[in-house]
């Protein structure tokens, strides 16, 4: 498998709810960096996916663009292009983020395009890159979803 399969294959799990199989695609030092204070290691990352999907029942990251950006000592860079986009159903704990509670608002979120580049060995992703983008990541959410609380993690 090469890692644009693996980071297909990754991303389908999440939207699946398949979170055991998602977390078997990411190395046990895995880091989720970008949008966050504070990089995210693998628990707290498959956590965040899962309360973002308990109370977005219907998130999609409507992944495109996957493709090998190049290959390193390490392994593959692999950038995709994703737009987060999900109705506010249920309530949310994001927790890994140190939020209280989020009651559902039944709001709609459409978050800009955001570009993401993986770094995946041995078909394992290490690490998960995400490029600022304004309105875009959890603030986004937050902001979409008239919440204003800052994420202290």
């Amino acid at each position: 498998m090469n890692g644009a399969e693996t980071v297909k294959d990754f991303i389908l799990a999440l939207e699946s709810q398949e979170y055991s199989k998602a977390a078997g695609y990411l190395a046990g030092d895995f880091t989720y960096t970008g949008l966050v204070p504070r990089p995210l290691n693998k628990k707290q990352f498959i956590t965040l996916i899962e309360e973002l999907k308990y109370g977005m029942p219907n998130l999609s990251f409507n992944v495109h663009d996957i493709q090998q950006a190049e290959v390193i000592v390490q392994g593959q860079m692999i950038q995709a292009t994703i737009q987060m986009t999900g109705t506010q159903s249920n309530i949310m704990n994001l927790v890994p983020l140190s939020l209280p509670p989020i009651p559902e608002t039944n709001r709609r979120v459409t978050l800009p395009e955001e570009h993401l580049t993986f770094l995946v060995e041995n078909n394992q992703i290490q690490s998960i890159t995400v490029q600022p983008v304004a309105g875009g990541g959890i603030p986004g959410v937050l902001h979409q979803l008239g919440i204003d609380a800052p994420i202290i993690q």
